[in-house]
């Protein structure tokens, strides 16, 4: 099997998304991909980051309306 050399690869990055309820106003944000999340301070509540999902809702949990979804640029530098 042939690879490309390391500067062509393809990179792994995490993927944010705000997804938001035009009907009820329900407003979240989730990272998606398949990522285990580590909490090692006991202080820091996990609740503030976004729910790691492998793949995003498509219905309001709430009402069942359709989500928009809007992706939220990052910039990793390695």
């Amino acid at each position: 099997m042939f690879r490309l050399p390391y500067r062509f690869r393809k990179k792994n990055e995490p993927q944010f998304y705000l997804l938001t309820c035009p009907k009820c106003g329900f407003k979240k944000m989730y990272e998606q991909g398949n990522y285990e999340v580590v909490v090692c301070d006991p202080d820091c509540a996990p609740s503030s980051s976004p729910e790691v999902v492998e793949k995003l809702p498509t219905a309001c949990p709430a009402c069942g309306a359709k989500l928009k979804k809007e992706n939220l640029p990052i910039k990793i530098n390695y």
